[in-house]
């Protein structure tokens, strides 16, 4: 019995060191800890130093960002939104934060949470990624119609110059067995970078051969120098 007191009372005594050691080192220690952590994959303990940093300076927005991560990296999407919820009310236009706000909602599995959010963001601001986000998450939740509709959508407020956008189009009628579009839309993106190694390797493996003729200005451009008619 005394043996196990013994024990016992030892184990309180390290459990308060611990603690009593977290709360003693320095915030930049802390930090540099749970950077470690997470680059060494140890998700639990970063967790617990970006809380125990925010638990003394919880103003350090880039920290609950950080925590948020470390807490999706376990699993823990509801936390993680919470966080990035309050991160995200401090820095509202900041991508990181966005990005990350809706990866937390996506993991949780609040599919109408996460559709009001990235339409919002992209009905607010109109700019190209916030589009590419929409079509990204809306075709992770099963709505193709308007995950192509963002696309589209993207694609007429860049003029049709982002090559980025004509290949997600390209991809999307690729993953729904619309070769003809698909085609249509690397011809796009060829117009646009028709010195791309990887693209000449892609239109090949589709069946087709890269070269002047197979280039095909955007649709989307004010004055395509080839005219493309719309999509319907």
């Amino acid at each position: 019995m005394k043996s196990f007191a013994s024990v016992a009372t030892l184990a309180i005594v390290a459990t308060i060191g611990v603690v009593g050691c977290s709360k003693n080192r320095p915030l930049n220690i802390v930090r540099r800890d749970a950077d470690w952590s997470m680059q060494s994959k140890d998700y639990p303990a970063a967790e617990r130093d970006y809380q125990a940093y925010l638990d003394r300076k919880p103003e350090e927005n880039a920290v609950r960002v950080q925590l948020a991560q470390a807490q999706l990296a376990q699993g823990k999407a509801r936390e993680a939104s919470n966080n990035l919820y309050v991160a995200l009310d401090v820095e509202p236009m900041n991508d990181r934060i966005i990005d990350e706000y809706a990866r937390a909602l996506h993991q949780s599995g609040d599919k109408d949470a996460l559709t009001a959010f990235v339409n919002r963001a992209a009905s607010e601001r109109q700019r190209v990624v916030d589009y590419i986000r929409v079509a990204k998450y809306m075709q992770a939740i099963g709505h193709p119609d308007e995950a192509r509709q963002a696309l589209l959508t993207a694609a007429t407020l860049d003029d049709g110059k982002s090559f980025a956008v004509q290949m997600a189009l390209a991809d999307f009628y690729k993953t729904f067995g619309d070769r003809e579009r698909y085609v249509r839309r690397l011809r796009m993106a060829y117009f646009l970078d028709s010195e791309n190694a990887e693209l000449a390797k892609t239109i090949r493996e589709a069946g087709e051969v890269p070269g002047p003729t197979f280039a095909l200005a955007p649709e989307e451009m004010s004055v395509p120098t080839i005219s493309a008619a719309p999509e319907k």
